[in-house]
């Protein structure tokens, strides 16, 4: 039995061999940009103002929950992008199977409401990254990011 006889059962007005698909033209060359963006036309983070965040954490005493709700309130101020967010507003004690996955095997129960030094826990954090990671990754660069910001709230929280 032929494969043909199957298509046809199911179309019978003409073969599957014979028939057209319609082609859809690419777009032109126009379409893509053709020139470099300037030095003008590129923002870099450091010129960007700091972000107006209306948020009063202690970052020497905040709760990976409070880290999870601050790291929100630094991405709607734009201060975050996205991975950056994704990278720090998930502590791993807010997670529903930490306690029989990751709290197993370090002995220690999720916590998410207890306070702990955050600026500590994300140079120790950096420090790991460094150590493991090349530097010219995406996740050094975030840490980065996140301990600045954390440290700069410290300084606004201090002043």
């Amino acid at each position: 039995m032929k494969f043909d006889s199957f298509f046809r059962r199911h179309d019978p007005g003409s073969s599957w061999r014979e028939r057209k698909e319609p082609v859809i033209d690419a777009p032109g060359r126009s379409m893509v940009p053709t020139r470099r963006p300037s030095g003008a036309d590129v923002i870099e983070e450091q010129d960007l103002p700091p972000p107006s965040i209306n948020i009063h954490i202690e970052p020497r005493r905040m709760s990976p929950r409070q880290l999870a709700q601050w790291a929100h309130e630094m991405y709607l101020a734009g201060a975050l992008n996205w991975q950056d967010y994704l990278f720090a507003g998930f502590p791993a004690e807010l997670h529903p199977e930490y306690n029989r996955t990751v709290g197993v095997l370090t002995g220690r129960r999720a916590q998410p409401d207890w306070p702990r030094d955050m600026v500590r826990e994300w140079e120790d954090r950096l420090a790991f990254v460094r150590r493991h990671n090349d530097p010219c990754d995406g996740t050094v660069k975030r840490a980065e990011k996140v301990l600045t910001l954390l440290r700069r709230q410290e300084a606004e929280t201090y002043r």
